[in-house]
């Protein structure tokens, strides 16, 4: 019985480490596939990074696009290149100056009767100081100056300065600043081909990601580049980039703009929209900020303002990035600075800025149908050309989350 006894005790030994394994291996693959389960139905909004972006199955964007692309050639586009072309080559200059040789060559008789007109002329220069008082405002590229004219169809206003384009075959961007007392914003204005050619990113290619505007447009290529709605600091918020939908959170706490399949820039509450419908109807970009600052060529007054989340008051002056839409396919960014000073009681002091008010009228003076403001403060940066322009109010620029850019 004893050596029975032991043998047996043995066998059962030798069986149980590999019962014990297999139980672990089992108990294992239950937890993990509970693990799974439970983390796809409590997937947070503010996780939607980590996973696929939602794009609608069928759409006809490409369609859409493709009429605009070959309606606009026949128009826009080809009066663009021969006003660029006539300047280039000196032909309006030229076409300037024949009618003033016609008249000289038809008065070539008069010339030697009439000395007393050549006195005027020598006169003229003098009576003309707001000619040279306007050189004077952009000495650097007078030229530049005549070509952004030109191919935006909007003259420079009064104080108003060339900074530089960005330009190729199918987006066409001039970049002015205008500096009065303590104020000085820039006006980008925008033309593209197509909605495909308005670009977004995301810092690192994570929607909860951080990185400078500067390094973000250059890891995409960017000629131009600036700041967006920092939709990874908030888990709320319709966002759509690229026509994929990155998060679908309904807020009526912020203004949600978007643009649609035809290049329209769209705003409402946040609540009064679904993404995902809004997707399978084409839209291809998406901001969850504000507050809207005008509607149909329209400022809002501060009692229209949706502002229930912002810190800032509507009359203060701040930083401010603004995205708006001129015409169709026509788009207008304003980049506000402001400078923080010490007031030498322990706080800060905001020099420039804007506050809503005059962000909205300066919006609606410079013909915008629908402006939207995005992420300000030190977020404000304007990038061109492989450089930073502005003056970001920290000194520097702020990590952020994404951009709105073109290449």
């Amino acid at each position: 019985m004893k050596k029975y006894s032991k043998e047996k005790l043995k066998k059962k030994n030798k069986q149980a480490p590999q019962l014990s394994k297999l139980g672990f291996r089992i108990l294992a693959v239950i937890s993990a596939l509970l693990i799974v389960g439970i983390g796809l139905l409590c997937t947070s909004p503010s996780k939607a990074a980590d996973e696929a972006p939602y794009f609608p199955p069928d759409i006809d964007t490409d369609e859409i696009i493709t009429e605009e692309e070959t309606a606009e050639p026949e128009t826009e586009p080809a009066t663009e290149a021969q006003t660029l072309i006539e300047f280039e080559t000196g032909d309006v200059t030229y076409e300037e100056t024949e009618p003033d040789t016609d008249t000289t060559e038809a008065g070539t008789e008069e010339v030697t009767t009439e000395p007393v007109t050549t006195e005027p002329v020598t006169t003229e220069p003098v009576t003309e100081p707001p000619a040279t008082e306007t050189e004077k405002v952009e000495p650097k590229d007078p030229a530049g100056k005549q070509s952004y004219r030109e191919y935006n169809g909007r003259e420079y206003g009064e104080n108003e300065s060339f900074v530089g384009e960005y330009k190729t075959d199918r987006v066409s961007i001039g970049v002015s600043n205008v500096r009065y007392g303590d104020i000085s914003y820039y006006i980008c204005d925008i033309k593209i081909k197509s909605v495909k050619d308005f670009h977004t990113a995301f810092a690192n290619n994570s929607i909860s990601g951080r990185a400078y505007t500067s390094k973000i447009a250059q890891s995409v290529g960017a000629g131009f580049a600036v700041n967006g709605d920092f939709c990874g600091y908030r888990a709320s918020g319709i966002i759509i980039r690229e026509g994929g939908l990155y998060r679908n959170k309904r807020s009526d706490n912020w203004d949600l703009c978007y643009i649609n399949k035809y290049g329209d820039l769209i705003t409402c509450k946040n609540d009064k929209e679904d993404g995902k419908a809004l997707v399978n109807g084409g839209a291809w970009q998406s901001w969850c900020f504000g507050p809207t600052l005008v509607e149909n060529y329209r400022a809002l007054s501060n009692s229209e303002l949706n502002t229930p989340d912002l810190s800032r008051k509507d009359w203060a002056r701040e930083p401010r990035t603004v995205i708006a839409q001129i015409d169709e396919l026509h788009y207008m960014i304003i980049v506000v600075d402001a400078k923080r000073v010490p007031n030498g009681i322990g706080g800060w002091n905001t020099v420039g800025g804007m506050n809503f008010d005059e962000l909205a009228a300066t919006c609606a003076s410079l013909g915008c149908k629908t402006a939207y403001n995005l992420d300000g403060g030190g977020s404000a940066t304007l990038y061109l050309n492989g450089k930073v322009v502005n003056e970001p109010s920290g000194g520097g620029e702020r990590q952020i989350s994404d951009i709105i850019y073109f290449k």
